[in-house]
């Protein structure tokens, strides 16, 4: 079963996501890729209630995602891959890991970063890590819901995409 969906949001398994995209894609496994989160079992545990019933859901480090055994599972499942920033993501991708598509969903206001889409903020190395993910091949696009539209790569960046 190939990956439903690589999701980039921070604030990660919540009703947008388990609900949402949950019901559209219907999930076995919710993955969210975090060396902090993979380190904090506490914190982990209380972004699993959240997930729906019928699925469940794991934290894994970057490193632990890249083992042979995880892949196996992403592909065994009905997988929604989840990264609370895009750092995780290019990492991933540029250990190997095939991502063919990115999903931004939300990306909170913080210092330094400006808003592309109402729910998307990025700062300068937001932007350079989604440059790097496009020229490794990753087709990138915002969306919040799958009900609303998808905004692509050319549409968030100034200048268009690389």
């Amino acid at each position: 079963m190939p990956l439903l969906l690589a999701r980039v949001d921070d604030r990660l398994i919540h009703g947008q996501v388990a609900h949402g995209w949950g019901a559209a894609l219907k999930p076995t496994l919710f993955l969210v890729v975090s060396d902090a989160l993979a380190a904090d079992s506490a914190s982990a545990e209380l972004y699993l209630l959240a997930v729906p019933e019928g699925a469940r859901g794991r934290f894994v480090s970057v490193r632990e995602a890249l083992l042979p055994e995880t892949r196996s599972a992403v592909e065994r499942e009905r997988t929604l891959l989840l990264f609370p920033g895009l750092d995780e993501a290019v990492r991933l991708v540029e250990g190997g890991f095939p991502i063919a598509s990115l999903n931004l969903g939300r990306l909170h206001h913080a210092p330094g970063r400006e808003a592309v889409l109402p729910y998307v903020f990025l700062d300068e190395a937001d932007k350079d890590r989604l440059r790097r993910l496009r020229a490794l091949g990753v087709r990138i696009a915002a969306r919040d819901l799958p009900s609303n539209p998808e905004h692509a790569l050319a549409d968030l960046l100034p200048g268009g995409a690389p």
